[in-house]
């Protein structure tokens, strides 16, 4: 069960990356060229499998103690404290081996660890003397398209359409803390983590907390005959598990690629429209509130 569990996560780890970091999937196709053309140096590949092995090992461990912290009404706070110290390890694991990255300017690495790349590290490989110009301006695209989500940036409006047909716009939710999820129906970890939120937005929505579920289901084209099937499959999900907040629908990756850069990631957004928060756990997001 465990192995299908973890293919599970790595096909959708997969179709965050068949989707990454561009506007166009000509970007995309680009970086992924140069990623079969830079290798990885003996010692640099040792350390990314360690990494790897390690995050994988943190991640079934958080998998266990969220299927009991979750399946029980009266929630344990001590499982709870796990839960977060164990995010704790798996970010100052990334750190760690973007470091690595960053100090002996391993371009071949930093393309490994695409998926946890931000603006910061990526203006570090650019300082890089040695680039090779063409990669240095591919870079520079790749910089910009993940430039939105970098903390204490102003979050980039968009307008999407709603289930209903209805136009939101999250120029007009300023006021409020916003959380804005990317998923796709056929992410199951996504759909967990929407489940998990469930309660956090039960407890503070009549305090201001919003959440906006952006569906990516038309961007994974590999899994869709049409925009319409895709959309059957959104709100069917949509349906099925009751994410009753407010729900949008992209359409050919208008907004996922230049404000997520991969499925799954999502955005924790201030009244005043600041980014306060990327990528993070429902819990952790939990923890941020009681703050505010």
């Amino acid at each position: 069960m465990r192995g299908l569990v973890q293919n599970v996560f790595l096909l959708c780890i997969l179709l965050s990356s068949l989707s990454s970091f561009a506007q166009s999937e000509d970007l995309f196709m680009q970086i992924w060229k140069v990623k079969e053309d830079v290798k990885l140096s003996p010692n640099a590949a040792k350390s990314f499998e360690q990494f790897k092995n390690q995050k994988m090992e943190i991640l079934n461990q958080i998998k266990d103690l969220e299927f009991k912290y979750y399946k029980e009404q009266e929630k344990d706070k001590e499982l709870k404290s796990r839960i977060l110290k164990l995010y704790t390890q798996k970010h100052h694991l990334v750190d760690e081996i973007k470091q690595q990255a960053i100090m002996n300017k391993d371009e071949a690495l930093f393309l490994e660890l695409m998926e946890h790349i931000r603006p910061k590290d990526l203006s570090k490989l650019l300082q890089n003397e040695k680039l090779n110009e063409a990669r240095r301006t591919l870079y520079e695209k790749w910089l910009e398209s993940i430039q939105n989500t970098a903390i204490g940036n102003q979050q980039k409006d968009f307008r999407l359409m709603d289930q209903n047909g209805e136009e939101i716009n999250t120029a007009d939710l300023r006021g409020k803390i916003l959380w804005i999820d990317s998923w796709a129906s056929k992410c199951g970890p996504c759909i967990k983590k929407l489940k998990q939120i469930k309660s956090t937005y039960q407890k503070h929505q009549p305090k201001g907390f919003q959440i906006l579920a952006v569906s990516w289901d038309y961007t994974v084209r590999g899994y869709i005959k049409s925009m319409e099937e895709a959309k059957a499959d959104w709100i069917k999900v949509m349906k099925k598990h009751e994410f009753n907040w407010m729900n949008v629908f992209d359409i050919g990756d208008q907004i996922m690629g230049t404000q997520f850069g991969s499925v799954g990631k999502n955005l924790l957004i201030d009244e005043k429209g600041i980014i306060i928060g990327f990528d993070l756990h429902p819990l952790e997001i939990e923890e941020v509130l009681k703050n505010l």
